[in-house]
């Protein structure tokens, strides 16, 4: 049977009221664990895909923050793409021990001052971490102390900017910037 096969079934059993324990007694080639994961790539899959077009002089920046154990050592990393899709310019540093949402709020800011430095005034910043982007989209509030003054000077920053939008993207398109904060830790 193929794995579309197993989907189709797991879903029919979820349609017929059936919750994971069923599941697992009624089709137990797949673990309580193994169905969740299907059922979240499954959810991936079937959500509308964005297409990340960038507009004539505008520039697109992935970014990632990383910290092993939250709080723990932490790290950034940074792509700035040109509207060819180019890459002209990287960054990858260390920060000391800090959360990951931290580590995100200081990969924002790096790329902010990067972009500011490169004079680019138009920005596509996509980023993994839903609710930093959910924050500068002021969906969410910032409520941590820590991220709050983060905010205040990521604020201050875009002042800088003609136009900046932000992007909320699956982690498997940000593996560029994920590698770079990951090559970071490890003293690459």
């Amino acid at each position: 049977m193929t794995k579309n096969e197993d989907t189709v079934k797991i879903l029919r059993m979820f349609a017929q009221g059936l919750n994971i324990r069923d599941i697992v007694q009624k089709f137990p080639v797949y673990d309580h664990e193994k169905i969740v994961h299907l059922l979240h790539n499954l959810v991936d899959e079937l959500q509308p895909k964005k297409k990340h077009v960038v507009l004539s002089g505008q520039y697109a920046a992935n970014i990632d923050g990383a910290s092993r154990g939250n709080p723990g050592p932490g790290s950034l990393g940074v792509v700035i793409y040109n509207s060819q899709g180019e890459i002209i310019a990287e960054n990858k540093k260390t920060l000391g021990i800090c959360t990951n949402n931290v580590a995100e709020y200081q990969a924002l800011i790096k790329t902010l001052e990067m972009a500011i430095e490169l004079q680019l005034d138009k920005l596509l910043i996509r980023s993994d971490s839903q609710l930093l982007v959910k924050q500068m989209q002021g969906h969410y509030k910032v409520r941590d102390e820590k991220i709050k003054a983060l905010y205040h000077k990521v604020q201050t920053l875009l002042e800088s900017f003609e136009s900046i939008e932000f992007c909320h993207i699956p982690r498997a398109e940000n593996k560029l910037a994920d590698q770079l904060a990951n090559e970071a830790l490890d003293g690459k």
